[in-house]
């Protein structure tokens, strides 16, 4: 999978979960200050990359996380440990 397949996966996310516009979804935005996410919101979207990834997200590593960059870059790890494990 791509980054930016990725990154398409991760705008659905934020847009059918929290109802973010797409267009506010690029790599630098802060998940926080500029879609204005919590923890509750932060706990579901781990959740969903979690289902996604087929791996739970370490607690320790999703609280480091603030952009888009940073959760794609989470996923690309996730998933080449998912391959790696195969």
């Amino acid at each position: 999978m791509t980054r930016a397949e990725i990154q398409q996966q991760i705008t659905k996310i934020l847009v059918e979960t929290f109802e973010v516009d797409a267009d506010e979804v690029k790599l630098e935005t802060n998940l926080y200050e500029d879609l204005d996410l919590d923890s509750i919101d932060a706990i579901d979207m781990f959740v969903e990359l979690s289902q996604f990834t087929g791996r739970r997200v370490d607690p320790e590593v999703a609280r480091k996380l603030r952009t888009v960059d940073d959760i794609i870059g989470l996923v690309e790890s996730e998933l080449a440990a998912v391959k790696a494990a195969q």
